[in-house]
């Protein structure tokens, strides 16, 4: 059997990441270690968590990509499980990916991180519009359980690594740095997996205001990354950050072009009826909720690549 780093960083041990470390103490796999990665930790919570399979490691107030890279450093394991501190696996998540690997040309492998059936209202929401098509592009499949297939990038909350085609994080991103991850894999001569039956469940942020926030700087520090190590396929990136951009020129138009104003307000028609056709639920709340949180979602992610593109990148 072969061994696993499982590596966890958080900005503390709160009861989202005792969740986490339980859960993945309960995985049906045997060979495996836990490194817990916080800012500081007493020695009430080290002690609480003494196990020979846990390791935590103070790291002081930096970024997740930081932490991960420590946790490599001090890692034992030939693979690398990567997860957020506020998702937790299935029992089977170590179990159902290591298979994968037994194909020599496999580099990581990772799966749907799931809402939580705990989680609150906004959270489901927001589960809601990621896993729409029409709301989160090809980028769904991370928030829905699907067919198995080869992707370009997989988020970090939810992938195991092989250690040989592991690279270090960009400790200069906040997100992101997952995706350079992923693509330096590619570049090594491996490929990038998403596996249906590799788990986990994700919170998700739980106000409508922190969905937004979130969405706006998944957006910033994409562009930044396309700046950082431009190539034509990133261009898929700048999908929302263009209909911004078309949707402020079509408004300016439209106030001295009465022809075009018609053919504008079709087009958002058009736009209008596919969010809400592809938001429907049983319950007319979330429906409107979840078609108002898809076009938030467009308008933030877009404005915040734009907003990536003619800022210069920030260590934030």
């Amino acid at each position: 059997m072969r061994k696993v780093s499982i590596i966890i960083p958080c900005k503390e041990i709160d009861l989202m990441t005792e969740k986490c470390i339980k859960e993945c103490l309960n995985l049906n796999y045997k060979d495996f270690g836990i490194l817990v990665l916080p800012d500081n930790a007493d020695k009430k919570t080290i002690k609480k968590f003494s196990n020979r399979k846990i390791k935590i490691i103070k790291t002081g107030k930096v970024k997740p990509a930081f932490k991960r890279n420590i946790g490599m450093k001090k890692a034992r394991g030939e693979f690398f499980g990567f997860i957020d501190s506020d998702a937790y696996p299935e029992k089977n998540w170590l179990k159902n990916s290591m298979k994968y690997f037994n194909n020599p040309k496999i580099g990581i492998v990772g799966g749907p991180n799931l809402t939580p059936p705990e989680g609150n209202f906004w959270e489901r929401v927001s589960g809601y519009v990621l896993s729409n098509f029409w709301s989160a592009g090809f980028a769904n499949i991370r928030y829905k359980i699907a067919k198995n297939r080869f992707v370009r990038e997989l988020p970090s909350c939810n992938y195991i690594s092989r250690k040989k085609a592991s690279s270090e994080y960009d400790p200069g991103f906040l997100t992101a740095e997952d995706s350079e991850f992923c693509f330096t894999c590619s570049k090594k001569g491996y490929k990038v997996l998403y596996a249906g039956d590799v788990r986990v469940y994700h919170h998700r942020r739980d106000t409508l205001k922190g969905h937004v926030k979130q969405m706006f700087i998944y957006g910033r520090d994409i562009a930044w990354l396309s700046k950082k190590d431009f190539s034509f396929d990133k261009i898929y990136y700048s999908i929302l950050g263009i209909f911004v951009i078309l949707f402020i020129e079509g408004i300016f138009i439209s106030i001295f072009n009465s022809f075009f104003r018609n053919i504008f307000l079709i087009f958002i028609l058009i736009y209008l009826s596919i969010i809400f056709l592809t938001s429907l639920h049983e319950n007319l709340r979330m429906t409107l909720v979840t078609t108002c949180t898809t076009i938030l979602t467009h308008f933030s992610y877009g404005i915040g690549w734009l907003y990536g593109l003619f800022k210069k990148h920030e260590q934030v």
